[in-house]
């Protein structure tokens, strides 16, 4: 039989992986939900008339047999409607439209106009990937607000996980600070500065050996027109470093621990790190596990979540600016 010391162990080193995998699926299926919603056209004219036309038009709209995402929205889309259409303050179309559909929803709506007599603007307005899909550059800003919002869902989700099993397993908070505050918020600052430095000094190092290979960020390079906006600082300093953080070492750390000890749960920590970071290879997956060793060796010292949240969110904003100073 196997000991019951053992099943207890192999339990908790379960358990621990239990709120990375869970962050994983979550962003994952909400990355794909949204991603797939985001593929959806819109077609708008923009239409005056007296009130009665106006009603008619809406009415044939909104309840349409084929089209069945009908908009009427006076004042709507203001932002899309084209100068020549300013004296037009009603906008009509059809959303959820895929690419097929576009031609024949335009002539639909056409035919719907003149059948009630409104006036219509002649310009015709397509907007394309009507939500802002996260995988595309051209509406990043409004693609990242979109993803923003979309995760707060799977974040309550892993808060709910986070605190319900770790009541069970009396973990202390992870907001609280059992070291000096000073102390806790310079490791933090060290471990994003130390990231950092690791990183540049490894790629150099690296690129000597090897030329034409680095350990860079490569998802910086893709983060749209303005790496520098707001929304990118929130996402990239803030959000993705809070949901890591709490699940690979405020509570992946302290789970293991209890099975395998402090450094053995950090090196597991940071090869579960490394995994979701998956299907890099090579020299940037080499960087991953430096940057999980860097942040798991400042929970250790600090015990903190907020000084882990300082060195993540830190080193990637300071990754962010170097590479806007170098590109630019």
């Amino acid at each position: 039989m196997i000991p019951s010391r053992l099943v207890h162990r192999l339990g908790l080193l379960a358990l621990s992986l239990l709120l990375p995998a869970l962050l994983v699926g979550l962003m994952a299926a909400w990355f794909l939900a949204l991603t797939t919603l985001s593929h959806h056209d819109r077609s708008l004219v923009w239409v005056q008339g007296a009130p009665a036309q106006l009603a008619a038009l809406r009415e044939a709209v909104l309840e349409h047999p084929v089209f069945p995402e009908g908009d009427f929205a006076p004042g709507g889309y203001a932002d899309h409607r084209p100068a020549d259409c300013a004296a037009y303050d009603v906008a009509v179309g059809f959303s959820r439209l895929r690419e097929y559909e576009l031609s024949a929803a335009k002539a639909t709506l056409d035919q719907l106009v003149r059948s009630a007599g409104v006036r219509v603007c002649e310009a015709h307005v397509y907007l394309f990937n009507d939500l802002p899909s996260p995988l595309d550059p051209t509406a990043w800003n409004d693609s990242l607000v979109t993803l923003l919002l979309a995760l707060l869902l799977p974040t309550g989700s892993l808060l709910i996980a986070y605190w319900g099993f770790g009541l069970a397993l009396a973990l202390p908070s992870p907001w609280h600070l059992p070291r000096p505050l000073l102390r806790t918020l310079g490791v933090g600052v060290a471990g994003a500065i130390g990231g950092l430095a690791a990183i540049e000094v490894f790629g150099r190092l690296l690129h000597l050996a090897w030329p034409g290979t680095s350990v860079g960020n490569d998802a910086i390079s893709g983060l749209g027109p303005d790496p520098l906006s707001l929304t990118v600082i929130l996402l990239v300093g803030v959000y993705t470093p809070f949901l890591e953080e709490m699940a690979f070492r405020a509570w992946l750390i302290p789970v293991a621990e209890r099975a395998i000890g402090l450094w053995p749960a950090c090196a597991l920590s940071m090869f579960a790190f490394a995994a979701i970071h998956l299907p890099s290879a090579g020299p940037e997956l080499l960087g991953t596990l430096m940057l999980g060793a860097v942040f798991a060796a400042v929970y250790a010292l600090t015990r903190s979540l907020p000084a882990c949240l300082i060195a993540h969110g830190g080193y990637n904003v300071l990754a962010l600016g170097l590479h806007v100073a170098t590109v630019g």
